[in-house]
């Protein structure tokens, strides 16, 4: 396993200040039960994990598992850069966030206003409805490329054409807001009037309103695949039938050698994903949401606004979904893409954050959030 770094007594004594019993040591068991739910990666023979939690604004716990490179046998650290897949869309969000409060923009802006293209659409389509992913808009990757290649990130495709493919189709599918569909389409045009609004390049304006304020040095958009990114992990795929099958309907046949498929990202499209971060600069996210000290209260508040549609699905926020786990209120978004698994799991009431990135396509990061949440509860940091 890789050099444990965890805050032990001092601060477990601390975090439960404000909690009607609190602990004065450190639960001997935590650190074992932790390794337990990744023995499996407690080696360099095998991708792995990075995990943080932070509670009341401290980092409470966080280490690594595994192998960032399997050529080189380095391990995962804590400040390894790995791609966070579809967690992006709650930072896209936050962009969004901004201009709002700015008074830039509202969530009833037309968005054909910034993006002429989508004057096709009804004039109903508005910043809400790509916000809370009930715009209508067809996902990229459910169109046929006009160069035939699959969308699979061997085959280099950028945002441009996301955005073009999915607008390409002559009709909604669906009135706004009258049903909920996923599509990383309506991140990327997000995307692009915050380029309008601002004047500034997507990547610029959250380098420079988000995360330079929050200290996130080492997080960034990969909009560049030519890039070199410092502390960079390598995403693997299982080779196993079930992956290699997958594979090959994109038209990859693959050795059936090794245990691994390495699949790096060759495809700098970003919005609905593209954000390389470290479990270090993703606390520094999460520790902000439970002090509330960048943004304040209405910037949170409007990042866990709710909006009620005809559909059903009204539980999603600024992308982020609110829901429950074990009897506790949660607010979370995973993110999967090739060789990567990712999560943020927060217990807003209780303060307390688990993130789970992994550089393996199976990793189920979102289980085991909520596996080391299942921890927690029986140790007492969450009630």
């Amino acid at each position: 396993m890789n050099k444990l770094t965890i805050i032990t007594l001092c601060l477990f004594v601390l975090m439960s200040c404000n909690r009607k019993n609190p602990r004065q040591n450190v639960p001997d068991s935590f650190e074992i039960q932790m390794d337990s739910i990744f023995s499996e990666f407690d080696n360099l023979n095998s991708p792995g994990y990075a995990i943080g939690i932070s509670k009341n604004g401290n980092t409470i716990y966080k280490n690594g598992y595994g192998a960032a490179n399997l050529d080189y046998n380095i391990p995962i650290e804590t400040n390894s850069a790995i791609s966070i897949a579809s967690v992006s869309k709650q930072f896209t969000a936050a962009c969004i966030a901004l201009l709002i409060i700015e008074d830039k923009i509202t969530l009833e802006t037309i968005a054909a206003d910034y993006i002429p293209e989508l004057k096709k659409y009804s004039d109903t389509l508005r910043i809400k409805h790509l916000i809370y992913n009930t715009s209508g808009l067809q996902d990229y990757n459910k169109v046929k490329r006009k160069s035939g290649k699959s969308w699979v990130t061997f085959n280099y495709f950028d945002i441009e054409e996301c955005i073009n493919t999915s607008i390409s189709e002559d009709s909604l599918l669906f009135k706004p807001g009258e049903q909920w569909n996923y599509s990383n389409v309506n991140f990327m045009l997000l995307t692009k009037i915050v380029e309008k609004v601002s004047g500034q390049s997507f990547s610029d304006f959250i380098k420079t309103r988000l995360f330079q304020p929050l200290n996130m040095n080492n997080t960034l958009i990969n909009d560049d695949i030519t890039s070199i990114i410092k502390n960079r992990v390598t995403p693997y795929n299982p080779r196993n039938k079930l992956y290699l099958d997958a594979y090959a309907e994109q038209g990859f046949k693959l050795k059936n050698e090794g245990m691994y498929i390495q699949h790096s990202r060759n495809s700098p499209h970003y919005g609905g994903s593209g954000i390389v971060s470290t479990i270090d600069d993703l606390l520094k996210w999460t520790s902000n949401m439970e002090t509330k000290k960048f943004g304040g209260q209405k910037f949170y508040d409007l990042m866990h606004k709710t909006m009620k549609f005809k559909h059903e699905r009204n539980n999603q926020a600024f992308g982020l979904y609110i829901g429950n786990y074990r009897d506790r209120k949660i607010v979370a978004w995973e993110g999967g893409d090739y060789g990567i698994s990712s999560q943020i799991l927060r217990f807003p009431d209780e303060n307390v954050s688990i993130i789970v990135l992994s550089n393996l396509g199976s990793g189920e990061a979102s289980r085991k959030a909520n596996s080391i949440a299942d921890i927690l509860i029986e140790k007492g940091v969450l009630q």
